[in-house]
Parts: structure tokens; C-alpha cells; sequence
């Protein structure tokens, strides 16, 4: 279920709002993760109270918000009125949308099964169509070590597709190299190096962004250092696709993180959606992230 909400920026002239983003698997953990995404942007922004309502949506339901932008207003209190007011209201007319929301916008896939099942189907497409092994094993690899070095508790997807997958097919997911466990170890290491050095550096920054702070605050927060509980599961170019092992209705969930800042929203559920969604791309040929998968050259590439 896709959610979104518009967050008003006070004295913008003309008026403007930050729109906030994300999916989640039912109308209640929606309106959860909404509340707890808006609330950490208000953090971080040190916004005052206000009692103004805002506007948001649930796969096209639009509903007034009362009470988010006020934190003596429980957040379980904003998020029930979420889920009473989508449950009878009415699809928002259609629109055009913003130049900020014409970018590309992963989706849930509606396949079921595991995540075996969703690399068994990418398996097969690539032996089909390309003549070759999407994934090569992992052997002589110890997820419950790396889970105790790393003082974390993957969910359950995560250790299943750490413990099997040792290598990708080169260009198996657009705009990412897709990273077994030791390559996530070096770049989650990269990122942890890098957050420190900035807090030592500027006491500001450490003040502002303690990472016990943020790491309890609930799993699809979006966070503007990267936390020891982002595990990566993709990279390239200085963005990094990471599993949320915060806990919280979006436990393992993937969002992005950069050197701007960590996206403000979620986009996939969990691992297994995420290979879902690109087992479905590659099958039907759809949109992911942006481009579309074309086979040239006996080769796979990603069109935009």
C-alpha cells in the first residue's frame, strides 16, 4: 500500500510542503509508518507545534490529517484516525503529478511466495533467456557470525539470501551491483567509518545526530547518518540500498541512503519484496527504478 504526505515548510513564499513517501503491506502499518516518518522529519527539523492538518494518501484515498504536526498528540492516536478516515473516505481525483514525484517509484509486486521462490524465478530467467546463472553460492560463509560481530538480528530473508547467494549476474538489478555479505561488510563498514569521522570532526553534527538517538526510532525512519542497523544489500555510485533491522511494523524494510542523506521513505517492505519486484521486471519486461530490462548482445541491459 502506497502512502504519502505532505509536510507544510512554514514562511515558504509561495506556499510549499515536503512531500514524504512509502509502502508498506496494509492500511494500519501505513498509517504507521506515515506518522513515525513525519515525526522524524519534524524532529529533525526542530519544527514547533502546530495544530494544522495536513493532507495525505493511501493508494489514492486522500484524508486530513489532524494532530501530526503536534507531538503532545500521541502518534498511535494520529495513526488510528489515519486508518478510520481511509477506511471511509473516497479516491482523491486523479492529478498530475509533481515534478519531485515524476521519478521512478518501485512497487510492491502482487507474486506471491519466499524468497527462495523469487530467486528461483530470477534463476530461471537468466538461464533461459541468457544462458547463464543469476547467482553463484555462498560457501564456507557463517551468517550467525556476522550477525554477532555486527550485533544484529537479520531478518529472516536476509540470512536466508546471505547464506545462499555468494555472487550476482553483473547488471541484475538497474542502477546497482547487488552485494553478498562480505562485500555489505566493507561497505557497511565504509559508511560507519565515515559517519565517525564526521561526528569527531564536527561537534555540531555529533550533537544533532547521535546514532543511539536513531537507531531507536522505529525501522523506515528516515535517518540522515547511516545507522549500524543498515545492512547493505546493493551499491553504486556513493548510494547504497540497505535492510532496516530497526524494529517497528517496517522491520526489514529496504530504503536508500547517499551521501545527502538517507531517502525520506521506504521502498520495498522487506528483501523478499525487492526480488519479487525485479523477478517481475524481468519476466514482463515492466519499469524498475526507472529503466526497463532489454536483453542486447546476449546481454542484459537497463533502458531509461
Amino acid at each position: 500500500m502506497r502512502w504519502t504526505v505532505a509536510i507544510p515548510k512554514p514562511g515558504s513564499m509561495p506556499p510549499a510542503a515536503a512531500g514524504l513517501d512509502g509502502n508498506a503491506d496494509s492500511l494500519e502499518q501505513a498509517a504507521h509508518a506515515l506518522v513515525d516518518t513525519a515525526r522524524a522529519y519534524l524532529r529533525r527539523q526542530q519544527r514547533e507545534p502546530s495544530p494544522e492538518s495536513v493532507e495525505g494518501h493511501l493508494d489514492g484515498v486522500q484524508v486530513t490529517i489532524e494532530g501530526l504536526l503536534d507531538p503532545a498528540v500521541a502518534a498511535h492516536d494520529v495513526a488510528e484516525a489515519i486508518v478510520a478516515s481511509a477506511a471511509t473516505g473516497s479516491a482523491a481525483p486523479p492529478r498530475a503529478a509533481t515534478k519531485e514525484e515524476a521519478g521512478p517509484r518501485p512497487w510492491p509486486s502482487d507474486h506471491p511466495g519466499d524468497l527462495g521462490s523469487q530467486l528461483g524465478r530470477i534463476q530461471q530467467w537468466t538461464r533461459t533467456r541468457l544462458d547463464t546463472d543469476a547467482f553463484t553460492p555462498a560457501t564456507g560463509i557463517d551468517v550467525d557470525a556476522v550477525q554477532r560481530r555486527w550485533s544484529l538480528q537479520f531478518p529472516t530473508d536476509l540470512t536466508m539470501l546471505f547464506g545462499r547467494v555468494g555472487g550476482y549476474f553483473p547488471t541484475l538489478m538497474p542502477g546497482y551491483d547487488l552485494l553478498a555479505i562480505n562485500r555489505s561488510e566493507q561497505v557497511r563498514t565504509l559508511w560507519l567509518d565515515l559517519g565517525a569521522d564526521q561526528r569527531q570532526r564536527f561537534p555540531e553534527f555529533a550533537a544533532q545526530f547521535d546514532p543511539a538517538t536513531l537507531g531507536a526510532e522505529p525501522a523506515g525512519t528516515a535517518s540522515e547518518l547511516f545507522l549500524p542497523e543498515f545492512v547493505p544489500v546493493a551499491d553504486r555510485d556513493g548510494t547504497t540500498l540497505f535492510v532496516d533491522t530497526r524494529s517497528g511494523n517496517l522491520a526489514g524494510c529496504v530504503s536508500a541512503y547517499s551521501a545527502e542523506g538517507a531517502g525520506e521513505g521506504v521502498l520495498w517492505t522487506s528483501v523478499t519484496a525487492m526480488f519479487a519486484a525485479l523477478a517481475d521486471s524481468l519476466e514482463k519486461g515492466t519499469v524498475l527504478l526507472g529503466a526497463r530490462p532489454v536483453i542486447r548482445d546476449d546481454t542484459l541491459v537497463w533502458e531509461r
